[in-house]
């Protein structure tokens, strides 16, 4: 609370007026000034104020204000600095009401000030929690491979209401979904060297990949079923993993039993039985079954 003891001030419709006696820039803020009341040559530092409330409210070298004005001007004051900074969160990207409201609890404004603030920022369409879904989704899909369902999980996260969310994920169904998918299959399989998984190993790796990316399963499975299975690369992942299980199991088991343990091992890994049944017979040959 401003005192009034030992400032200028008379008694009269407006009890303890204090007179404005300097104002003067602040020099690290030049938008803010200092506010002195007083006599000449024995002014005292009242508040500060920004220029938008000075120029507001008229602030000047002379002006009588009274205790409840000097309070009005500093709740002002307080509002403009909340305002202030959301527009500082503001400038380095788009973001949601929860976020604007998140951090602005964090710099411990006033829950009155928060709300003010907000209610003018989205009248302004500074804040725009349906504009900002459709601004991350086209952002995100553009950046990375990722499907719709991480992102809304992620604009949840943001406080986005699923109506904004369920507008802004409308161009990105399942035919969308498809198209990403076969472009990314195409490319991870021109990386692809010396594979070591049999096909159903690799679809079931590539589903949970796609599904972890935020892919809808039923665009995975149709992207995947689209693709031509690698007979040649099944084969020499099926001979290379055979061959070292072989290396392994044949210090245990031999004959009938060393037949079932691979043909067990190999089924569980994806292969078919029919290419297994083909290596074991290259591989057991002259072995006694």
């Amino acid at each position: 609370m401003l005192l009034f003891t030992h400032i200028d001030y008379k008694e009269g419709r407006r009890a303890y007026v204090a007179t404005i006696s300097k104002i003067t820039v602040q020099k690290k803020a030049k938008q803010r000034y200092n506010v002195f009341i007083g006599k000449p040559g024995a002014e005292r530092f009242a508040f500060s104020v920004d220029e938008a409330i000075l120029v507001k409210y008229g602030l000047r070298k002379g002006l009588e204000l009274d205790e409840n004005e000097i309070k009005a001007l500093i709740e002002a004051d307080e509002l403009k600095k909340t305002h202030h900074l959301a527009l500082h969160y503001l400038s380095y990207r788009m973001r949601t009401e929860k976020e604007i409201r998140n951090y602005l609890k964090e710099k411990d404004r006033l829950d009155e000030h928060i709300e003010k603030t907000i209610a003018s920022l989205k009248a302004e369409k500074l804040i725009d929690d349906r504009a900002f879904a459709e601004a991350f989704a086209r952002s995100k899909t553009a950046q990375t491979v990722i499907g719709p369902n991480k992102i809304r999980q992620q604009l949840l996260q943001k406080g986005v209401d699923a109506e904004a969310i369920a507008k802004a994920l409308s161009p990105y169904q399942i035919k969308w979904q498809i198209d990403v998918l076969t472009a990314w299959l195409d490319k991870q399989e021109r990386r692809a060297v010396n594979r070591r998984e049999s096909n159903e190993q690799l679809k079931q790796k590539r589903t949970q990949q796609l599904l972890a990316k935020g892919f809808e399963y039923e665009a995975i499975q149709v992207a995947l079923a689209n693709r031509e299975a690698d007979e040649d690369n099944e084969w020499e992942a099926l001979v290379y993993q055979g061959e070292k299980l072989l290396k392994s199991y044949v210090k245990k088991y031999n004959g009938r039993e060393l037949t079932y343990k691979l043909k067990q091992a190999l089924y569980r890994k994806g292969f078919a039985l029919s290419k297994i049944d083909r290596f074991l017979h290259t591989e057991m040959e002259g072995e006694e079954t």
